[in-house]
């Protein structure tokens, strides 16, 4: 199985995205996100299942050490094209943000990445739908039926999981801004 390290994002934030995967799962029948069973998050980079987890983790946490918590503010919806579509939740990108993951990126560049997250491929996302078999537009309605406008959300925690089924194998705060 996969890793992935992610920042889940703050509860209020998550109760939003929960009500667009319900409205998913009751207007398309996509209920994948639910089913996953893990919190909203930004995904910051996914490794192959042949990665040393050991090594990941004490470089993950090693990195993140020197991160503060941050705020992102979801502004709109995205897809990735494909079959099927990938809806996501477009955060503005800041430069915190970029900068986190490129931190990330340069200390975990010697292990097997997965491409879509180096710096020049990395979209930050937060997931909706991903095996939704209706069109990206019937997910995309869906999901702007409970939009409520911009999300405030905040990145307390950074997490090491091990997915499919998740498994959180590790998961800290980030440092708060003093």
């Amino acid at each position: 199985m996969p890793y992935a390290i992610t920042l889940p994002l703050d509860d209020a934030a998550a109760g939003h995205i929960n009500r667009m995967w319900r409205a998913l799962a009751e207007q398309t029948g996509d209920d994948s996100e639910i089913r996953l069973g893990y919190s909203p998050h930004i995904t910051l980079t996914i490794l192959a299942d042949t990665a040393p987890v050991g090594e990941i983790e004490d470089i993950a946490f090693r990195v993140a050490r020197d991160w503060e918590a941050l705020s992102v503010t979801l502004a709109g919806v995205g897809v990735f094209p494909g079959v099927p579509p990938v809806v996501w939740a477009a955060p503005t990108v800041t430069q915190q943000l970029l900068a986190i993951h490129a931190s990330l990126y340069a200390a975990l560049a010697s292990l097997p990445v997965h491409p879509h997250y180096q710096p020049a491929a990395w979209v930050p996302h937060v997931t909706l739908t991903k095996e939704n078999q209706a069109p990206a537009a019937r997910s995309i309605e869906a999901v702007t039926s409970v939009w409520e406008g911009p999300i405030t959300a905040r990145l307390e925690r950074i997490e090491l999981v091990k997915f499919r089924p998740v498994e959180i194998l590790r998961s800290e705060a980030l440092r708060s801004k003093l």
